[in-house]
């Protein structure tokens, strides 16, 4: 997690982008920079607040030591994954779509 008073705008942004009700607002925030930037202290940090808050949400890092398992096309079934385990009714909506299309099991 970031360092109390550390990266303070940066969360203040992405604070206002999970709570904002713009239907314009992009639906997926893609934070990106140099290794070791504090972009997995970021993540983290918004990851618990949005908890605390009891919002849903997902997260997906890429990271360096685990790159077997961390690769590009496991980002949606992860997120789809991390919010079914949190939210039954999305859990229950996921099933159902699964169950009539097998395919996306695998894809």
């Amino acid at each position: 997690k970031c360092l109390d008073g550390t990266r303070t705008e940066i969360l203040k942004d992405i604070i206002h982008w999970v709570t904002s009700c713009d239907v314009n607002a992009p639906r997926i925030l893609w934070l990106h920079g140099q290794a070791g930037r504090g972009k997995s202290a970021i993540a983290h940090t918004i990851g618990s607040l949005i908890q605390d808050m009891g919002a849903p949400g997902a997260c997906f890092c890429f990271a360096r030591d685990r790159q077997s398992e961390r690769r590009e096309e496991k980002i949606l079934t992860t997120i789809a994954r991390d919010l079914a385990d949190r939210e039954p009714a999305y859990r229950r909506a996921l099933s159902n779509i699964v169950s009539k299309n097998l395919a996306l099991k695998t894809t």
